[in-house]
């Protein structure tokens, strides 16, 4: 399960987190700071800390993907990066197309 800044915001919106929470959570899952040191810096009980986690994983969970999607992460030559996400663009913009024509025929 991969959480970044923009899953988080999700979270924190759905969650409705206070800014204290988010600044939590952000410490947590993007500057992968250990829970007990982020208990320590924000004298809070280490359990408070795990129960903030624990709650942006279970928020994440729920999101899920569409039956028969997966999900994956690049890592390599740039270039090569790039190139497969042209690649992948190009190919959902296309089952896109195709989901859109088939929606049309099914309304006629």
């Amino acid at each position: 399960m991969i959480i970044d800044e923009l899953m988080l915001a999700r979270v924190s919106r759905d969650r409705r987190f206070d800014k204290r929470t988010l600044e939590i959570a952000r410490k947590l899952f993007i500057e992968k700071q250990e829970p007990l040191s982020v208990a320590k810096e924000f004298a809070l009980l280490d359990k408070r800390i795990y129960a903030i986690r624990d709650a942006v994983r279970k928020q994440v969970a729920s999101y899920g993907l569409p039956e028969g999607w997966t999900e994956v992460t690049l890592r390599g030559p740039a270039d090569l990066v790039k190139t497969v996400e042209v690649i992948f663009r190009k190919r959902m913009k296309r089952l896109s197309a195709e989901g859109s024509s088939a929606e049309s025929a099914a309304e006629t």
